[in-house]
């Protein structure tokens, strides 16, 4: 074989497993779906899906959503951990520093 053709068909067959990697997801979510994702608001679907390791795309398929939004949703939701992380440093530090100064 020639390499260019070698270099090709490698890359179709990863873009085919990658397909097919994506298939198998859906029809995994899909046949639970009312077990995972019932009674779950938008927000507790994208979180969920998105920590299964499904793609920002397919999570938008299924809650009906966008890319983007799902991104932005997931940006904003990780924005807010991280600020309350900080918080709870800010408060911990601020409460040894009280028990210090009541020694």
């Amino acid at each position: 074989m020639k390499p260019d053709f070698e270099k090709r068909l490698i890359q179709t067959l990863e873009e085919l497993n990658a397909k097919v990697d994506a298939l198998i997801q859906v029809v995994a979510i899909s046949s639970r779906r009312e077990k995972i994702l019932k009674g779950k608001t938008k927000t507790d679907q994208i979180v969920i899906l998105s920590d299964l390791g499904i793609s920002k795309k397919l999570v938008a398929l299924i809650v009906g959503s966008t890319p983007g939004a799902v991104s932005a949703r997931l940006s904003q939701l990780k924005a807010k951990k991280r600020g309350a992380e900080e918080a709870k440093e800010v408060e911990e530090k601020s409460e040894v520093n009280e028990s210090e100064q009541r020694r």
